[in-house]
């Protein structure tokens, strides 16, 4: 009966260290989901900075070419006043060929002015755009940060429950198994234990040995010699 009990009191501790790591693991997964979240945020916020600081640099660009323009068409303005002034014909076909020069740089700097302008235009809606991902994923990071609030009471209460739970059951181990039990929970929690699979390890898939087998078919608690788990005999009705 001693045995039985054993086994089945095993069985029972096993479950409840296994439902308690899953409940641990959702608790961790909120604030995961949370730091993704928060992290599509920044991202989005950073995209935004780019594309702004883009604009930004167009425009300064588009700025600079159109002073640079202005300048250009004032000295071409001076100079076509020296025209007149020009004592020999050397002198008014140099002034010319330089006016003429100048013309073509302007003509340059209109059509990159044009680029210039063309590129702010193309580059203008990526702004609105990234406030809009911007929007969309603090949505999505509000959604994540109520439901991991609301679930942490909920899970929390489920894990103190099952803990008074466990502490409860492990009252009914004998004192020789419980030595062991507590061994190998402290160091592998959930996983130092596990239902035999046929002739094998439910844990590491080793073969157990002659000895082990009938130990087990007699409802025995034994431990692996490979992984360290403790084993025990499954449910017939269910499988480990």
């Amino acid at each position: 009966m001693a045995v039985a009990v054993a086994t089945e009191t095993l069985r029972t501790l096993h479950r409840m260290h296994r439902q308690l790591a899953d409940l641990a693991e959702q608790l961790a997964a909120g604030p995961r989901a949370v730091a993704i979240r928060t992290k599509q945020v920044q991202a989005a916020e950073a995209k935004k900075a780019t594309a702004a600081d883009d604009v930004k640099k167009a425009k300064v660009v588009a700025d600079q070419k159109q002073l640079q323009l202005k300048s250009a068409e004032s000295k071409i303005g001076d100079l076509e006043g020296k025209l007149n002034a020009c004592k020999t014909n050397r002198e008014y076909q140099t002034l010319g060929d330089q006016i003429a020069a100048d013309r073509m740089a302007t003509k340059v700097l209109e059509d990159e002015i044009i680029e210039a302008l063309e590129r702010i235009d193309a580059l203008k809606p990526a702004v609105p755009a990234a406030e809009a991902e911007i929007e969309a994923a603090k949505k999505l990071l509000a959604e994540a940060d109520a439901r991991v609030k609301s679930e942490t009471g909920r899970l929390e209460a489920e894990v103190a429950r099952i803990r008074a739970d466990l502490q409860a059951a492990e009252k009914d181990l004998a004192d020789d198994v419980r030595e062991r039990y507590d061994r190998v929970v402290k160091q592998k929690g959930a996983d130092g234990m596990a239902a035999v699979d046929g002739q094998t390890c439910g844990g590491c898939y080793q073969q157990l040995t002659g000895n082990m087998q009938s130990d087990v078919m007699l409802g025995r608690i034994i431990t692996c010699r490979s992984c360290g788990r403790l084993l025990y005999l499954p449910d017939s009705s269910t499988s480990a």
